[in-house]
C-alpha cells in the first residue's frame, strides 16, 4: 500500500465550509473507511481530525427519547451481548465518541452509533453528546460506506446492504444481478484476468472506468461491477464470500443474527440440504438444526464443522466406493475355513491367526466409527 496522505490535507477547508454539516457527514465516512486499513499512523491522523471535529462541528448534548433508529442501518444483527459490552464502558469511561444524528422535525435520525444509542437506553442516560449532519440524498450509501468495512459486521448484514445498495443503483433484480456477476466473472476468469479486476479496487473511479473497458465488460456489467468497485469490494470475493449469504436457510440466518454464528460455519451446514442428504427437508432442517448447536455449543472451527458435516452426510448418502475384488477373494477364503479345515492347522499358526484377524477387526470398527458417527 503507498503511502496514505494526511486527513487534513485532504480535507483543507471543509470544516469552515459553508455546508458544514455535510462535511462533518463526509468526514465521518471517510475516517470509517480508512480505519479499515488499521494503519497506526492513520489513526494518529484521525485521532486529530476527531479533535477538530469535536471542536468545530457543534456537537450538542440531545435526548436519547428524540433519536430514532435509521431504517436504513446495515447492521440488522446488534445481539444483546454487544449492547451490554457497550454499556459497561460508557458506565466505566463515559461516551468518548459522539453519535451522528440528523434532525427530522422534533426528533433526530441516527446516522451513527446505534450500539451506543441502545446502551444508553439500557443506562437509563437521559442524553447523548451529538454531530448534527444534514440529510444526505442517499442514505443507505452513506450509511453502507460507514458500516461496511467494519470488521464486526457480520456477512449477512454485509451481504443484504451490499445488495441492496446495488439493486438501487443498477435497478436489477436479484436473479439478474446474481446472473451477471457470475457469468462476466466466470468470463474474467477464463481469460485470466481476475487480478487485473482486483486491481481496480484501490484506484480512481475514472481509473476503474478505464480498467472495465479495457476488460471488454459490456455496459450492464460495467455498471455493476463500477457499485461493488465504489464500495472499495473486490467483485470476485462478494461472489465468494456474500452472495450465498442471501441463499442461506432461514435457521442458519437465525443463528447468524441471534448466537454469532460465523458466515463460513453457516456457509458449510448450507450443504445438510433436503437434496444433498437425499431426504425431506423436514429431516434435513432438523440435522442441520442440531449440527449448529453442537458447532456452536462447542466452538468447532471450520474444519472440525466439515468433520461432523461429512459424518451426517455418511448416515444418509449411500457410499459411492465399488466393491473390491481383493476384499471379496478374501472374504471367500475365509469362508472357505470350515471347523474341520481349521483342526488341522498348526496351533501357532493358529494363533497368529487370531492375532491378525483381531488386528483387522480393530481398524475396521474404527473406519465404521468414523463413517457412521
Amino acid at each position: 500500500m503507498g503511502k496514505i496522505p494526511s486527513i487534513s490535507q485532504r480535507f483543507t477547508g471543509a470544516i469552515q465550509a459553508t455546508d458544514q454539516a455535510q462535511r462533518i457527514t463526509e468526514l465521518q465516512t471517510e475516517v470509517e473507511k480508512l480505519r479499515s486499513s488499521q494503519s497506526p499512523v492513520l489513526e494518529q491522523q484521525i485521532e486529530t481530525l476527531r479533535s477538530q471535529l469535536q471542536e468545530q462541528s457543534g456537537e450538542k448534548d440531545i435526548e436519547v427519547s428524540k433519536i430514532q433508529a435509521n431504517p436504513h442501518q446495515p447492521r440488522q444483527t446488534i445481539t444483546n451481548e454487544s449492547i451490554q459490552i457497550i454499556a459497561r464502558s460508557l458506565e466505566k469511561d463515559g461516551q468518548i465518541t459522539p453519535l451522528i444524528v440528523i434532525p427530522q422535525d422534533d426528533n433526530y435520525l441516527l446516522l451513527d452509533g446505534q450500539r451506543r444509542w441502545e446502551a444508553a437506553k439500557i443506562l437509563g442516560w437521559e442524553t447523548l453528546r451529538s454531530v448534527i449532519a444534514i440529510m444526505p440524498n442517499d442514505l443507505h450509501r452513506k450509511a453502507l460506506l460507514t458500516f461496511i468495512h467494519h470488521e464486526d459486521l457480520n456477512p449477512l448484514d454485509k451481504a443484504e446492504a451490499i445488495f441492496k445498495e446495488v439493486a438501487d443503483a443498477t435497478s436489477m433484480g436479484t436473479e439478474e444481478i446474481l446472473t451477471v456477476l457470475g457469468t462476466v466473472l466466470k468470463r474474467l476468469e477464463r481469460q485470466k484476468q481476475t487480478s487485473q479486476l482486483t486491481s481496480l479496487v484501490t484506484v480512481s473511479t475514472e481509473e476503474q472506468i478505464s480498467g472495465l473497458q479495457s476488460l471488454g465488460v459490456n455496459e450492464v456489467e460495467e455498471k455493476l461491477l463500477l457499485v461493488l468497485l465504489g464500495l472499495a469490494l473486490n467483485p470476485t470475493s462478494v461472489k465468494a464470500n456474500l452472495l450465498p449469504m442471501l441463499s442461506l436457510p432461514n435457521d442458519l440466518k437465525q443463528s447468524i443474527r441471534e448466537r454469532g454464528l460465523k458466515g463460513a460455519h453457516a456457509l458449510a451446514l448450507s450443504i445438510l440440504s433436503a437434496k444433498t442428504l437425499e431426504t425431506s427437508e423436514k429431516i434435513a432442517s432438523k440435522e442441520r438444526i442440531k449440527a449448529t448447536e453442537q458447532v456452536l455449543s462447542q466452538d468447532f472451527n471450520v474444519a472440525k464443522t466439515r468433520e461432523l458435516i461429512a459424518q451426517i452426510k455418511s448416515k444418509y448418502i449411500k457410499s459411492e466406493h465399488s466393491p473390491s475384488r481383493e476384499i471379496t477373494a478374501i472374504q471367500r477364503s475365509v469362508e472357505k475355513l470350515s471347523k474341520e479345515n481349521i483342526a488341522n492347522i498348526d496351533p501357532q499358526q493358529l494363533t497368529d491367526l487370531r492375532t491378525l484377524f483381531q488386528q483387522k477387526l480393530a481398524e475396521i470398527e474404527s473406519i465404521l466409527e468414523i463413517t457412521n458417527g
